[in-house]
Formats: C-alpha cells, sequence, structure tokens
C-alpha cells in the first residue's frame, strides 16, 4: 500500500512585528461613512482597515433621506468632530469611530449580539468586542472573570463592527452566524438582528492519521488523501474535523473505521487526541429499480427514491443486501420480481458483482386527499401579523379581510411574527388562542388542528389601504403585496396606521426597473409611511429584441477544469482563464470541478453557493460562476513508480516545487535506519527524482526542499 504523508517544516520563530495602525467605525442610524480604505454603513460592510502609517484619514458621512449627522465620537465616547459631514482621525492600535445619526420619524430597533462557547477554562481564551464605551461590546470566552457584555441594541439601518483577539496559546477559530471568514473584523448591517458567533481553540495539536482502502479520496481539515495511501495531518487540540469521502467513477463508500463508523460520505472527529480512521472503497454494482402503477406509490432504498413510470438506478456496495420499501397509497398493492426475497411491501437484493434489476408493479388503490388544518389570525390595534404558509404569506391588520386565513397542510410548523407599526417591540401587548402560552413576538404552532389567533397592540385600529400598480414586466413585492402587470390579486393591502413598510421592484428576464411614482421615488427600494392611503407605481421597460439565450460565465483560477454539457473550460496558467457559453434561458446546467494533478479544488463563487465539486444553475439570465484550484508550494503530482531491472529496483517520486531550490531524497528501511541519499538542485514546476536500491523490502522516502517535505511509505517487491 502506497502511504503519502505531507509535513511543513517550520524554522526558527522570529520576534512579532509591531501590529499596524487600525481604524474601525460604526454607524448608528442610517447612513454612511467613506474614506481611504473604509465603505461603512447602508449594506457596505468595508468598516475595519489597516494602515501602513498614522497618516491622518478624513472621513465622509452622508445621512439617508429623513435623517441628520448628530455627532462622531471616539471609542471612548467623547465628541471628535461634531455635526459635520467630515472628520479627520488618526488610525491607531485600536482607534474607533462612530457616527451618530438621527430622525425625527419613527423608528425600530435592532439586537446585535455575540455568540462564543461557554465553558469552565479559568484562562481567558480571546475576545470580541466593539472598542466602543458608548455602544459596547466585550465578550470573552473563557476566563476566572470573564467579560460578559455579548449584546447591544441600537437603532435599526445601524452598522456595528466588531474585532477578534485571541489570547496567547489560542488562535480565532473564524467567524459564524452574520458574518464569515476568519479575519480580525465583522461588520454587520442591523436591518433586523443580528448575530455573530466565533470561537478559540487551541494552537496545540494532535495528529489526525487518514488512510483510504480502495479507489478513492478523503478530505477535510489539513487531509487531501487519495486512493491507498495514508495521510497525516496536526490538527487543533479539541477540534471538530469533519472528513468527506469521495469515491472514484465506478466506487463506493463501503464504511468508515477507527475514529468513525459508518457508510455516510461524511464523518466528524473530535480531536481530544490523535485519531486513526480508514475510508474503504468498493467497485460498485448497478441496481435498476423500474416502478409501475398509479401517481403518488413509489419505492425507495439503497440510495434510490423512485416514483411510478421511472426507472432509478444506483451505485451499491458488492457482497451487500440492500433493502427496497414500496409505499402505496390509497390501498394499492405491490408484485415485486427481481428480489432475492419479498416480504410483503418489502424487497430484499443480494448484490453480487454484476448488475441486479427489479420490477415493483403498483395496482389498485386511490390516492388519499392532503390533510390541511386553517389558520385564522385577528389583529387588534395598530400592528399587523406575518407569517409565511407554503409560497404565500398571511399579511393581517385589524382591517381582517382575506389575508387573515389560509389553509395550510396537516402537521406543518409556522412561525407568526406581530409586528407594531411604531417599530417600538413594546407597543406589541400579548397574544390570545392558541399562541396564549408565548410572551414574545414570535408564536410557534404545530398545526395539528385548525388554529386561531389574536394578536394585540396599543393604538387604534385605523387601517389604510397600500395599492401597487406595475407597468411593464415586473413584480412589486412586501408588505403583504406580489402584484405584476397582470394584477394577481396581491395588488391592494390594507396597512396599520403609521407603519413604515419597505417594497422593493422585481424585473422579470430581458426587463429594466426604471423607477418609481406616486408614494415613492427614485428606483432603489421603496420606503412608505402610512400616515394615509398610498399608492405607488413601479415602471419595468423590455428590450425589442429580447433574447432566447443567455451566458455562462465560467472563470477558472489555478490549475483545474470545469466540466458542462456546453463544453469544458481548462486553466494550466497561473493567470485565470474566462470562458462563456450560450445557452436557452430556463435551462438548468450542472457543473463539474476536476482538479490538475498537484492542485486542489478549493470552491465555488458567483452563482454557485455549495461546497461540493459539482454545482447546478438555473440560466434564468447572465450569470457568472468561478471555480478555483489552488497548489501547494510542494506537493505530489503523481503515484510513485517502482521498475525492477535484475535484482535492482529503481523507485521514481513525481513532484511539483513553487519555488528553486536543492532537493533532498532520503531513503530509509521502515525500522528507519537510512539507507541511501541523494541530493540536485532542481528548478520552480514539475519533476521527478530517481533512486536506485539494491534488494526488496519497505522504505521510507523522505523528499525535501527548504522547509517543505514529502514522504511516501513503499513497499518495494
Amino acid at each position: 500500500m502506497l502511504v503519502l504523508q505531507a509535513f511543513l517544516w517550520l524554522g526558527a520563530g522570529t520576534a512579532a512585528a509591531a501590529a499596524p495602525p487600525t481604524l474601525q467605525v460604526d454607524v448608528i442610524g442610517s447612513g454612511s461613512v467613506s474614506g481611504s480604505g473604509i465603505s461603512c454603513g447602508l449594506g457596505s460592510l468595508s468598516c475595519y482597515s489597516a494602515y501602513g502609517s498614522t497618516a491622518s484619514v478624513t472621513l465622509t458621512a452622508a445621512a439617508s433621506t429623513g435623517w441628520t449627522i448628530t455627532d462622531w465620537l471616539n471609542g471612548s465616547g467623547a465628541a471628535i468632530c461634531g455635526s459635520t459631514t467630515t472628520c479627520a482621525v488618526t488610525p491607531g492600535t485600536a482607534s474607533t469611530v462612530v457616527l451618530e445619526l438621527a430622525t425625527t420619524g419613527p423608528v425600530q430597533t435592532s439586537s446585535f449580539g455575540v455568540s462564543l462557547p461557554t465553558g469552565s477554562s479559568t484562562t481567558r481564551q480571546g475576545t470580541v468586542s466593539s472598542g466602543s464605551t458608548t455602544y459596547p461590546i466585550s465578550c470573552d470566552q473563557g476566563g476566572a472573570t470573564p467579560a460578559t457584555q455579548c449584546s447591544l441594541t441600537v437603532v435599526q439601518s445601524s452598522t456595528v463592527t466588531v474585532t477578534q483577539a485571541a489570547a496567547a496559546g489560542y488562535t480565532f477559530g473564524g467567524w459564524g452566524g452574520s458574518c464569515g471568514g476568519s479575519g480580525p473584523s465583522c461588520s454587520v448591517y442591523l436591518s433586523g438582528n443580528g448575530l455573530v458567533s466565533g470561537s478559540f481553540p487551541s494552537t496545540s495539536a494532535n495528529t489526525l492519521t487518514v488512510s483510504v482502502s480502495g479507489n478513492g479520496s478523503v478530505s477535510g481539515g489539513g487531509i487531501s488523501c487519495g486512493s491507498g495511501a495514508t495521510c497525516d495531518s496536526p490538527e487543533p487540540a479539541g477540534s471538530s474535523v469533519t472528513l468527506t469521502a469521495t469515491p472514484a467513477s465506478g466506487y463506493v463508500l463501503t464504511g468508515w473505521s477507527g475514529g468513525c463508523t459508518g457508510i455516510q460520505s461524511t464523518c466528524t472527529v473530535q480531536m481530544d487526541a490523535a485519531r486513526s480512521v480508514t475510508a474503504t472503497f468498493q467497485q460498485q454494482v448497478q441496481l435498476a429499480v423500474t416502478v409501475s402503477g398509479a401517481a403518488g406509490n413509489y419505492v425507495t432504498g439503497g440510495g434510490i427514491g423512485c416514483d411510478v413510470n421511472q426507472t432509478c438506478t444506483a451505485g451499491e456496495a458488492p457482497n451487500t443486501t440492500v433493502t427496497l420499501t414500496a409505499t402505496a397509497v390509497g390501498g394499492a398493492t405491490v408484485l415485486w420480481s427481481g428480489c432475492t426475497s419479498t416480504a410483503g411491501n418489502t424487497c430484499s437484493v443480494t448484490m453480487g458483482t454484476t448488475p441486479s434489476a427489479v420490477t415493483a408493479s403498483f395496482s389498485g388503490g386511490t390516492a388519499p386527499p392532503i390533510a390541511t388544518d386553517q389558520l385564522s389570525v385577528t389583529v387588534k390595534g395598530d400592528g399587523y401579523v406575518t407569517v409565511l404558509v407554503g409560497s404565500a404569506t398571511i399579511y393581517c391588520t385589524s382591517a381582517g379581510g382575506s389575508g387573515c386565513t389560509a389553509t395550510v397542510p396537516a402537521n406543518s410548523s409556522l412561525t407568526l411574527s406581530a409586528i407594531p407599526a411604531s417599530g417600538v417591540s413594546g407597543d406589541f401587548q400579548h397574544w390570545f388562542g392558541d399562541c396564549s402560552s408565548f410572551s414574545t413576538t414570535t408564536c410557534t404552532l404545530t398545526m395539528t388542528s385548525a388554529k386561531s389567533v389574536e394578536a394585540d397592540f396599543v393604538g387604534s385600529s385605523t387601517t389604510y389601504p397600500l395599492t401597487a400598480q406595475v407597468v411593464g414586466n415586473g413584480t412589486v413585492t412586501g408588505a403583504g403585496l406580489s402584484c405584476s402587470s397582470t394584477g394577481s390579486g396581491g395588488c391592494s393591502v390594507n396597512q396599520a396606521a403609521s407603519a413604515t413598510l419597505i417594497l422593493t421592484a422585481s424585473p422579470s428576464f430581458g426587463a429594466t426597473f426604471t423607477g418609481w411614482s406616486g408614494a415613492c421615488t427614485g428606483a432603489g427600494t421603496c420606503t412608505v409611511s402610512m400616515t394615509t392611503a398610498k399608492t405607488v407605481t413601479a415602471t419595468f421597460t423590455t428590450s425589442t429584441r429580447l433574447s432566447t439565450t443567455a451566458d455562462l460565465s465560467i472563470d477558472v483560477s489555478g490549475g483545474g477544469t470545469v466540466k458542462a454539457s456546453g463544453g469544458s473550460c481548462s486553466n494550466s496558467q497561473p493567470k485565470p482563464k474566462t470562458c462563456t457559453q450560450k445557452y436557452d434561458v430556463g435551462k438548468s446546467v450542472t457543473l463539474t470541478a476536476v482538479a490538475a494533478p498537484g492542485a486542489k479544488f478549493t470552491g465555488w463563487t458567483g452563482a454557485c453557493f455549495v461546497r461540493t465539486t459539482t454545482c447546478t444553475v438555473s440560466v434564468t439570465s447572465n450569470l457568472s460562476v468561478g471555480a478555483t484550484f489552488t497548489t501547494p508550494a510542494f506537493g505530489a503530482t503523481h503515484e510513485p513508480k517502482v521498475v525492477r531491472t535484475a535484482h535492482r529496483f529503481e523507485v521514481t517520486l513525481y513532484y511539483e516545487t513553487e519555488t528553486a531550490g536543492t532537493l533532498k531524497l532520503v531513503a530509509a528501511h521502515s525500522g528507519g535506519a537510512v539507507f541511501l541519499t541523494k541530493t540536485e538542485t532542481v528548478q520552480k514546476g514539475a519533476g521527478h527524482v530517481s533512486l536506485v536500491v539494491p534488494k526488496s523490502g519497505r522504505y521510507v522516502f523522505t523528499l525535501t526542499i527548504g522547509k517543505h517535505a514529502l514522504r511516501w511509505g513503499i513497499p518495494v517487491r
């Protein structure tokens, strides 16, 4: 068995460089701040920047309509620039600037929170903080007396920035929740409540060893292990590493062993000690299932989910038994053929080494109706209740009407939200009926029967109609509206008096949104304050030469190929390559990322949001997808080759390096004694090196260049 291990050798430590001067910005209220390295507020999240010097940076503020600048503050809460639109500040070790804005109109508040793991550690592992005493966040993980200021309440539309700092011996594990990545800062635009999470694991490491038996690969953490290989990686102590098993074409994962069990494609290993895991792959055998009969009947099992009038296939592990289950509706019966044995609605198939075929024929019976229950909502006072029901939304005010009832699938789970028109959560009084046990502004119901709910708000039960009109091809949505140029029955909804509502205009394919008229103007989102009956009009224009095709652009960075039904896009150069292919509008296209030898697929960008090597997109308009492949500084490109000549054995190792230098090869018996060494000068790029050993046995070959090393364990015979 080939053993492949990759190590990174680090040289002696050097003194840490002084931290660069930084600047972080908060925007409290609806507005934005811009300047060198900063673009913060109203959805822009570049609110933290490091600088090469302490030269003064001029920040410029812009207030949203209806808002005014009240003050600039530093991290200690002291006023620094008054109500001017510009403010010159000096970056420092931890410089914080807060722009405060105010409005005379109604406002809503949002909560912002930080979630860090809790535990009994008396050692502080790390802190997430805002750097502001006026809007404080100071949240610790661990510590004898940890700081626990982990949340605050601010005006909605604010942008809040926090930074992380790991204690000595710990590292930052990355942002979660409303933020992503592992950078020093996290900024959140609070259009609603926001919550970020993080953790500070120990920098000490335990070794994770992964062995691959058969044709497949395992990746995750610092592991990237191919067929027949054994790979080691140091993982942070106490961390959780998720490994993913990917069978080679025509193979199937037959099980994990060691630190993982089961046949699922992923397994999670807790690195509280050194761990070893083995993934076993075997050549798959095809199982085909054909289903016939009335609609509603289906067969499942062995990775197959097959409806009537379909033939479905799956690759199964050889020498295993697959159990198929027929789900018959309305009293139907099933007749099996091709099974090893049957028992009522189940079929057992013993898979050998050749393909198997099974048929399931349903007869008789009638499909039962889908069970439903009715949800009824009543509102009293100045507010509204909304809840998503399938693809529709209940949007109910004190005016009542069709927006206050819905027929929903039985046993479905629904979350109702009570929203005061003032935007002040305290103006919601209480729930009655089936939500009476809930004390917050949300209520979750399971529809085990018909449900009736009442929500009471302060204020009168006055409502005003909000009417939308659409000119051209597009839709207006929001506040219970769903209106197109054909009317669509959702163009007028009664709204709670004084409510501030947001509407969105979405053009159809080939159309362009040109602007609002009536109660709104401009070409952005529409914000309406319901002080009286209001009407808005959204206008869309459509090209007279509307295309029936759209472009899918594929950007490939690094060494790899993206395969698609319209052709492949390959790149072998450092510079990214872009390929464009036309598809019929509405076509579903499956993209597959295949790394070049020695490279690794690291992720999609653009219209693909999955983490797997396969992504499917629907080409409803011009789209762009990016695939990124990376090449390690020093990595293996092919499996070693062993050639026997007479009584000698020539072993050839294949590699690729990003740096030129002196390559050293050391061959040792598996017991550890050095047997042979070889040194040669190599250039950047792919290459190979050979060494002759005079007798058979198990050897360990170590190949080094600079601080990087590769290691193979090879049986020579």
